[in-house]
């Protein structure tokens, strides 16, 4: 089985060495940056326990792909899906299958559409990772750790039990759903609401869970959620809103999710794949989202203001 690993930051970094630990054939697609930060430093994932794993890796940039692979790992943001498509899908063997890990629900639309459903599988990984100047990955040990994926059919496959494998011999525990497109909405619906308290209050979570007003506002956050979620079919279950009122009500709690730390670096944001994404679904089922709706306006300002702020190179 050949992986092609779309991306070498925090997530696709990450299940790229850890699959190469495993002994898994694995190329990185990767802009000339980054090459050449892997070739000068090799992929280095660096674990929460002060552990370090180091490896040598395969290259290749747009237009010299190869292939054919036999799985694709899409690991990149949101918002460079459209250009990575176009880079990648001459190399997709004839039965091979698209694995995204992206933030967001609406990328499997836009694979299944370009691909057709049956070569796209579904992916919800929950895994606290950030990539530092040098190039690093480093584990936050933040989040659940889950990766899970599947079939959008629900249905058991070779292809799907040969990938928990390659990640199991790295190191990395894994889970085939039968349910994959549920536990998507689920992330969706839970990342939307982390993002936009985070979006509206700058804060940590436990600044947030500091605050007499922190508990009420990210519940009714919770609440608008749910309700597009619910109206879309996939209602919000009550383990998700315990998990998530829980995890902003911890005093002292550093966790912020990978948004607000874009934010607090200058980068752009996957917003509108996430709360833009929800704001639309809302418009459409008729729901009143004004949380919601003041933290797309929030994003939007911070883009329009670093696009006026990017000096030309």
């Amino acid at each position: 089985m050949r992986f092609l690993i779309i991306g070498a930051g925090a997530l696709g970094g990450y299940y790229g060495g850890m699959l190469l630990k495993g002994g898994a054939d694995v190329t990185f697609l990767v802009r000339p940056r980054r090459a050449y930060q892997l070739a000068e430093r090799g992929l280095v994932i660096k674990q929460p326990d002060g552990g370090e794993f180091r490896t040598p890796v395969k290259t290749v940039q747009a237009g010299t792909v190869g292939g054919p692979y036999d799985i694709v790992l899409l690991g990149c943001k949101a918002y460079d899906l459209d250009g990575a498509v176009s880079d990648f899908a001459a190399a997709l063997a004839p039965d091979g299958a698209v694995l995204p890990v992206l933030n967001g629900i609406n990328h499997i639309d836009v694979l299944s559409d370009r691909f057709g459903a049956a070569r796209v599988l579904g992916g919800m990984v929950i895994v606290g990772a950030a990539l530092t100047p040098e190039g690093d990955i480093v584990l936050l040990g933040q989040g659940t750790g889950q990766t899970v994926f599947g079939e959008l059919t629900g249905e058991r496959s070779a292809r799907c039990e040969g990938i928990r494998a390659a990640l199991a011999a790295g190191g990395v525990e894994s889970t085939v759903s039968e349910n994959i497109v549920t536990e998507m909405w689920t992330k969706f619906g839970g990342m939307a609401i982390n993002v936009a308290v985070a979006t509206l209050t700058r804060a940590r979570a436990g600044e947030v869970a500091a605050t007499s007003g922190g508990a009420a506002f990210v519940a009714a956050a919770f609440d608008e959620c749910a309700r597009v979620c619910a109206a879309e079919g996939y209602p919000v279950p009550n383990w998700g809103r315990e998990f998530i009122l829980g995890m902003w009500s911890q005093p002292g709690s550093a966790y912020r999710p990978s948004t607000l730390y874009d934010i607090e670096n200058g980068r752009p944001t996957e917003g509108d794949h996430i709360i833009g994404d929800m704001v639309r679904r809302a418009d459409r089922l008729g729901a009143e989202v004004p949380i919601l709706r003041a933290a797309m306006c929030n994003l939007q300002v911070y883009e329009a203001r670093r696009a006026t702020e990017i000096k030309p190179e």
